[in-house]
This record gives C-alpha cells, structure tokens and sequence, in this order.
C-alpha cells in the first residue's frame, strides 16, 4: 500500500464495499471492495489483492493493480503484481507486469500518443 503523502487525500473502499456507478477521486485512492462502473483518479490509485473493479475506463497516473479488474486502463505507469487479473485494453507510458500476473488484451505502451484514444476515420 503506498504511503499518504502530505496534503493529499486518500479514499479507501474496504473489502465489504460495493460501488455501483463511476468514481471520481483526486489524490490517492485504495480499493479493496468492488466497484461496478468506470474510475477516474487524479493522482495514484492501487486495487488491492480483494478489490475488483468491472467497468468501461480506469484512468489515473498511476495504476497498481493486485486484485481483479475487467475494464480498459489509461495511465502514466501502470504495475500488475504477481496476483493481478486484468482483462481490458491497457494505455499506459510505462508498464509493469510481474511474473504471475494474468493479462488478457492489448497493450499500447511506451510514448505519449499510446495515451490518446483512435481517431475514427
């Protein structure tokens, strides 16, 4: 879990948390229960090993992803731990992925435009 930094916000959900629609969040964001719709975090968020989110869009900075997520994934960096499941698209600058990890998808990794959604013609 990342620690709080001065001046910043932090939203936990816990484990017997259940979120139905999106989440918009700024700062530092930890979830361990379940959100059923699209994330939105200005700043860090971290799904731990209970947490699940099942939506359309995670976007945030930074995305640390321990528990389960169904959902196409924007982001500066993005880690997948050894018991990350992420089924999705991922768009990311950066990313992480430990050996153990399950990822079924696409990556778009690796320079600015692989943030940017495609244009349609």
């Amino acid at each position: 879990m990342f620690a709080k930094r001065q001046g910043s916000a932090l939203t936990y959900l816990g484990p017997e948390t259940e979120v139905l629609g999106d989440l918009k969040a700024k700062g530092q964001v930890r979830i361990d229960g379940l959100v059923r719709g699209s994330v939105y975090v200005e700043g860090e968020l971290e799904i731990g090993r209970t947490g699940r989110v099942e939506g359309e869009r995670i976007e945030a900075g930074v995305i640390q992803v321990h528990g389960e997520v169904k959902a196409d994934v924007y982001g500066g960096r993005v880690s997948l731990s050894k018991t990350a499941r992420l089924t999705g698209t991922v768009r990311a600058q950066a990313l992480d992925v430990e050996a153990g990890a399950v990822f079924i998808g696409q990556i778009l990794a690796g320079e600015t435009r692989a943030l940017e959604a495609p244009k349609e013609a």
